[in-house]
């Protein structure tokens, strides 16, 4: 076996475990170069966030040819998991003087080597959030005042009634393509602008669920263009 045949499986594995690591819980966009959480992603603890989302930089190589940076600054991790500086910073320090991160220049990666750690971290987690079993017994214990029980019945009802933060930002977008802010070409960073403006602080991973939508609605169309250098997606509005 040549030396580069190593270098070739250590390759692949590290693919696999990136895969093992994040296929539950992060989708890749190579188009907007961006990574969405899925949902379950949101029963992670903010540590095991911390750790898919910078194992899942560690994908990109695998996913396209293109140059996209497989490690982030803070501010990049907080815009992409929504954790706060002042609980991120504490997470990437203890993971760091663990050594199962490192940091250069201000910006944190996974190391292959560590991947293995990581994998095995993350499924103990996984095991602490896990829901206890109840016992028998206190199943069956059921209120029998059926006003108790009716109070209960209207609160899950109006937790389910349209309005909620979803619900308001894709109204929201709408009315945006009817008031004409999309009549000229717009890209993902434009939109999130549009939305941090209005004091919606949307992740950038979140914003291409709209467009996409949009798009295959036939309410926008998009093409790819040259803005800074760079080959990017634009909107716009039908015409």
């Amino acid at each position: 076996m040549a030396l580069k045949d190593l270098i070739a499986e250590k390759g692949i594995a590290a693919e696999q475990t990136i895969e093992e690591i994040v296929r539950d819980h992060v989708r890749y966009d190579p188009d907007e170069k961006a990574i969405a959480f899925t949902p379950a992603a949101n029963q992670l603890q903010n540590k095991a966030k911390v750790l898919i989302y910078l194992v899942a930089l560690q994908g990109w190589p695998f996913v396209t040819k293109e140059s996209v940076p497989v490690d982030a600054k803070p501010r990049e991790i907080t815009e992409h998991t929504g954790i706060q500086g002042g609980t991120l910073r504490p997470i990437l320090k203890e993971l760091k003087d663990r050594r199962v991160i490192a940091e250069r220049s201000g910006r944190y990666f996974v190391r292959p080597a560590t991947l293995s750690t990581i994998k095995a971290e993350l499924n103990v987690a996984e095991e602490d959030v896990k829901p206890r079993r109840v016992p028998k017994r206190a199943r069956a214990k059921v209120t029998a005042n059926p006003k108790v029980e009716a109070a209960s019945d209207e609160r899950r009802d109006a937790r389910r009634q349209p309005g909620k933060k979803t619900g308001n930002v894709a109204a929201r977008f709408s009315k945006w393509i009817d008031d004409g802010f999309f009549d000229a070409p717009k890209t993902l960073a434009d939109v999130q602008k549009r939305f941090h403006k209005e004091a919606i602080m949307l992740p950038r991973t979140s914003v291409p669920q709209y467009l996409l939508k949009a798009v295959r609605s036939g309410k926008l169309t998009r093409e790819e263009a040259d803005i800074n250098k760079k080959r990017v997606w634009v909107y716009r509005s039908q015409d």
